[in-house]
């Protein structure tokens, strides 16, 4: 059943529970000795950012949507120009406080509008053209632990709720998680200690086979000491919305910070962003899934708090993509690009990161051009949240990222021994960078292979292909002559067979 290698996993009140073992980025941010934790909530199908974050001032806005957008008196205070879907009340008060953060217009360059593969994108960390089979975790597991073969920890140092693979902890072998799906399963787990009961099974040759299986499966389960003394030391304090399976999931969540579980990272979902018809407006099916979102986090939050455990926790939602500016003829929204973020707890720097969505410039399709690189959230998140190193951070993410101001107090970076193999090849920062009209881009190779160097712009749109083709190990330089581009941010990457890197440059006229 592969639960000894997984770590096992569990139901809690209903929900399954993926518990993933020990990779090297979990490894360090054990090693740190930190009791930081990121909760990542994923808004899965597409969530509408135009309706969520509503730009109430703007004209075209409403134009676009006649059926479905927000009057700007029945927004709730954001700013002067943007106001909050009035399905958000519960978490405006985090928002005055400081303790909530909005990134707008975040995607990535050549957007992919299929569920599944921006879905992957986001859990990989990947370039668009080139979608990885690995996680971002489990790739540098391969990296800097080649011949990694170490124990388990006794406890999960990531969780993820519900859902089937783990695609964020895929490494090149195997998954490092594990799932059941019983209803049941953490009720047994809590007061016993096991999985699955035998006592009542039949005495008959079926009732004995699955006797057996139930064994190994119990004897194979790892975590069960650590996952059942959590559920005994955390309560929840507060109750819960019922009706709302986010608010249960992040209610098992809260129980196992508060028991002290050793989970660094927890992952849970709530679907049914994918509004292509009937959306609604300040009521509907997008109100009622804000309106479970903004439920959900206000309790969780309250509920750490009621033990003093939220000012380690940070809480940040991601969604594979928004929609398009127009509605569509069933007074819905189609897949879309760049949507926001949003981050939560008492360690966020509170307010509006990023620029409000330009509906004047929009990309062929009619979606929105993206600003920041959701790459750089998870940058951020890494270095500044959990205090990694610049080197290891670029090594998780595969490059070089910007990192956003989004924490008030930025945890300090700690060098960690990690009998990491040399790098096999690096792309610097372009020269001069902002330039006009040309720059180089230099990088180097530690062999002979196969290497493309291509230029983006921020509709994700290939500019230009500088190399594809077999280049010699060693340093090399190739100019780029921007001059029939217009100013702006474009983005260069180099993919080789053992990876990509991608760096952000500045044309200015």
């Amino acid at each position: 059943m592969g639960l000894a290698a997984a770590g096992g996993a569990i139901v809690l009140s209903g929900t399954p529970v993926r518990a993933f073992g020990q990779t090297p980025l979990l490894k360090h941010l054990r090693n740190l000795e930190t009791d930081r934790v990121l909760v990542l909530v994923q808004l899965s199908g597409g969530n509408d950012g135009l309706n969520t974050i509503v730009p109430k001032t703007n004209d075209l806005y409403y134009q676009a949507r006649p059926q479905i957008a927000i009057a700007s008196n029945q927004t709730l205070p954001l700013s002067s120009d943007l106001g909050f879907h009035p399905a958000f009340d519960a978490l405006t008060p985090l928002y005055s406080d400081g303790d909530m953060a909005v990134v707008q217009n975040v995607g990535y360059p050549a957007p992919r509008l299929s569920h599944f593969d921006s879905t992957d994108i986001w859990l990989t960390a990947s370039n668009s053209e080139d979608i990885l089979s690995t996680g971002w975790m489990g790739r540098y597991l391969d990296s800097e632990f080649p011949d990694f073969d170490e124990e388990p920890t006794s406890f999960p140092l990531a969780v993820q709720m519900g859902g089937t693979s783990a695609l964020m902890f895929q490494g090149p072998t195997a998954n490092m998680g594990m799932s059941l799906a019983s209803p049941e399963l953490f009720e047994r787990i809590a007061e016993e200690g096991i999985i699955y009961e035998i006592a009542s099974l039949p005495d008959t040759t079926f009732g004995k086979e699955m006797e057996f299986v139930r064994t190994v499966a119990n004897e194979s389960f790892i975590y069960a000491e650590a996952v059942q003394s959590a559920s005994e030391m955390g309560q929840n304090k507060v109750e819960y919305p019922q009706g709302n399976a986010l608010a249960q999931n992040l209610s098992i969540v809260a129980r196992l910070i508060k028991g002290q579980l050793g989970a660094r990272i927890y992952h849970v979902s709530i679907g049914g962003f994918d509004n292509h018809a009937n959306q609604g407006g300040a009521n509907g099916q997008h109100a009622n899934l804000l309106r479970n979102l903004s439920e959900a986090i206000t309790t969780f939050i309250e509920d750490l708090e009621a033990d003093s455990a939220s000012k380690d926790v940070l809480i940040a939602t991601f969604s594979e993509f928004g929609r398009r500016v127009n509605q569509n003829g069933s007074n819905g929204t189609d897949h879309g690009t760049a949507a926001p973020m949003f981050l939560f707890g008492d360690g966020v720097e509170g307010g509006i990161f990023g620029d409000n969505p330009d509906l004047n410039d929009l990309d062929q399709t009619g979606n929105l051009k993206f600003e920041i690189d959701f790459r750089s959230v998870y940058a951020t998140l890494l270095k500044d949240w959990f205090g990694l190193t610049e080197q290891t951070v670029e090594s998780v993410m595969g490059g070089s990222f910007d990192i956003l101001g989004l924490i008030n107090d930025p945890a300090t970076p700690t060098a960690i021994e990690t009998n990491a193999v040399p790098e096999r090849f690096t792309l610097a920062q372009n020269y001069p960078n902002p330039f006009n009209p040309a720059t180089t881009i230099t990088y180097t190779l530690e062999r002979t292979e196969r290497v493309t160097l291509r230029i983006y712009d921020t509709q994700g749109r290939l500019v230009q292909t500088l190399v594809d083709g077999t280049q010699p190990a060693g340093q090399h330089a190739m100019a780029f002559d921007a001059g029939h581009l217009a100013s702006g941010s474009y983005f260069y990457t180099l993919q080789t067979s053992d990876g990509l890197k991608t760096r952000q440059m500045t044309l200015v006229r």
